[in-house]
């Protein structure tokens, strides 16, 4: 009995030692935990430290058309400059400031990369240092390699920027790591690049140049490239797979992210700021597939630059397609009818007002067998305007009779009121297609003529202390004028016309309505670009001279009249035959 007493004895105290052991492990292994954690945020408070007591220095790349600043904290660009043009300087009232597309970090870029024990290194929080710069005699590319320690271990991480020689506004850029993976075994296979991008305002009129800023960005659906953007007036977001690039796009100028591979998953979101400084907040976050235990490495190309249709063309990734040139067919009447016109005009070296005088005659000349049937059908209409008002009055009770009569009447004539109709439609795609063109083309930008400080802005004469709505707050001259030569030249063409309908109440009185239209032009283009006010008073006066070419000279309105007449015997003496053959049948 003993020894089976000692037995227990012994089986009781073993499970009492293991009890204590298991407790005082799971304590020593809390406080161990503990401990990482609190070791870990020294390691991130002193990392901060550390950065906040270094100096930022700044790195400088550039080609004959670009000039980037790299930041050394972050590792990112802190300005981009456009060499070759000019900001809009409200103190001297024209293109003067340098421009600045990107301006004190007003571009952010920024990668995560998060391990298994919670450590996080953003890179943004990182002190880059030139480790390595060189330039290529033969090619004139340059390359700088700014690199990063790893602020928890061994490793680092390296940014390499590229730019382009001469007239290049594309810069490539690479993030590469350097032994971080063993250090960093990631729960998820991937990393995150977060952009923030603040669009500045460069031109003249805030409001209309933010009208023109919007995000546009390419997909790949079935082998086919889409264009598509977000909201340019309200605030928006979308999560998107397979972008090919991205484009902030301002009035004239682009910031365009090109991934060296198609993107499965990226998130976008666009807001307005109605004042200020900037015109959009533009926000997208990447997620990069990688693989455990490899090194890091991850491509893309940054342009900064002009928004030229021949230019982005070179890129062949479908850039062009970001200028508004219009929807539907405006945009192929601004791209293969006006832009070909402008751009041969351009070769004169003229000024640019010159050049949209002599584009709005030759558009005009080619319009000219259009407007001279316009002409003529009015001029005729004008003539036998007597002969339908006997008519009105003759079948004044019989509206079937009067409609029958009054289209004979033009059959006689030789006239079709519905060609009239026909080439007035045709022309309305013109007239709004150019409501597109002049505010996009960028080698209008900044361009004066006469008062004119700037074709692709409103000229202004006078400033109002008070706003007029649909108006605005300033009067443009070339608009009063525009709107004065619209006025004369519907007088002209509507001298002692009336509405020449079958009766005159049948619809309501069509001259008020002409009369109407240039007081709303003035209102609705008071704020357009000027040059869009220019075409159309020269359109204008043209019509006028081409009204009094037309009417002196080319129509001679007593042959017309001769014709009307012998016409009306011909049908007499045709009528009076038949008349005559059923009388003698009868017989």
């Amino acid at each position: 009995m003993k020894d089976k007493s000692l037995d227990y004895n012994s089986i009781i105290g073993f499970i009492l030692i293991l009890f204590v052991l298991i407790i005082f492990t799971y304590f020593n292994n809390n406080n161990n935990s503990n401990y990482k954690k609190l070791n870990s945020n020294r390691k991130e408070f002193s990392i901060k430290k550390e950065i906040l007591n270094k100096k930022n220095d700044f790195f400088s790349l550039e080609n004959d058309v670009l000039k980037i600043k790299i930041s050394s904290l972050g590792g990112g660009i802190q300005d981009v400059i456009l060499k070759k043009y000019k900001a809009y300087d409200s103190l001297l009232a024209y293109h003067a400031k340098k421009l600045h597309l990107i301006k004190d970090s007003s571009l952010m870029y920024r990668f995560s990369f998060l391990n298994q024990e919670g450590l996080n290194i953003d890179t943004s929080t990182l002190y880059f240092q030139p480790f390595l710069f060189k330039r290529n005699k033969i090619s004139g590319i340059q390359t700088l390699v700014m690199r990063a320690k790893n602020p928890y271990g061994k490793g680092f991480l390296d940014y390499i920027y590229t730019i382009g020689k001469k007239d290049r506004y594309d810069v490539g850029f690479s993030i590469q790591t350097h032994r971080f993976s063993p250090f960093f075994l990631q729960k998820k296979e991937g990393f995150y690049l977060n952009f923030e991008h603040k669009i500045l305002s460069l031109e003249k009129d805030r409001d209309w140049e933010n009208s023109y800023t919007q995000v546009y960005y390419s997909i790949s659906d079935n082998h086919s490239n889409y264009v598509k953007y977000l909201s340019d007036k309200k605030t928006e977001d979308k999560n998107i797979s397979g972008i090919n690039w991205i484009a902030d796009k301002q009035q004239f100028f682009s910031f365009i992210f090109i991934p060296e591979k198609i993107l499965k998953n990226v998130f976008i979101k666009s807001e307005n700021f109605s004042s200020g400084y900037f015109l959009k907040k533009v926000q997208f976050q990447i997620f990069i597939n990688s693989k455990k235990n490899e090194e890091f490495r991850f491509s893309f190309r940054f342009y900064f630059g002009p928004l030229d249709l021949n230019f982005l063309k070179k890129y062949q990734n479908g850039f062009e397609n970001i200028i508004p040139f219009g929807w539907g067919f405006l945009k192929w009447i601004n791209k293969y009818f006006f832009l070909i016109i402008f751009q041969f005009l351009e070769k004169t070296n003229l000024n640019y007002g010159v050049i949209i005088i002599l584009m709005t005659i030759v558009v005009k000349l080619i319009l000219y067998p259009i407007t001279y049937k316009q002409y003529k059908l009015s001029a005729i209409m004008k003539l036998i305007r007597p002969e339908i008002d006997k008519l009105n009055h003759r079948y004044k009770e019989n509206v079937f009779k009067r409609q029958r009569a009054i289209m004979e009447l033009y059959h006689n004539v030789g006239i079709n009121p519905m060609s009239g109709c026909i080439s007035t439609l045709f022309q309305i795609p013109i007239f709004y297609s150019l409501f597109k063109f002049f505010p996009t083309i960028i080698n209008l930008r900044g361009k004066s003529f006469l008062w004119v400080e700037d074709l692709t802005s409103y000229d202004s004469i006078l400033k109002l202390p008070f706003f007029i709505p649909f108006y605005g707050n300033h009067v443009s001259l070339l608009t009063l004028l525009y709107s004065l030569a619209l006025l004369v030249y519907t007088r002209l063409s509507n001298d002692g016309k009336r509405n020449f309908s079958q009766n005159e109440n049948d619809v309501p009185n069509m001259n008020f309505i002409l009369y109407l239209m240039p007081i709303v032009m003035l209102l609705f283009i008071n704020s357009y670009a000027s040059a869009l006010s220019l075409y159309y008073f020269t359109s204008n006066i043209i019509n006028i001279v081409f009204f009094f070419f037309i009417k002196e000279l080319m129509l001679d309105e007593k042959k017309i009249l001769i014709k009307i007449q012998e016409k009306k015997i011909i049908k007499r003496n045709f009528l009076k035959n038949i008349m005559n053959m059923k009388s003698k049948i009868q017989q």
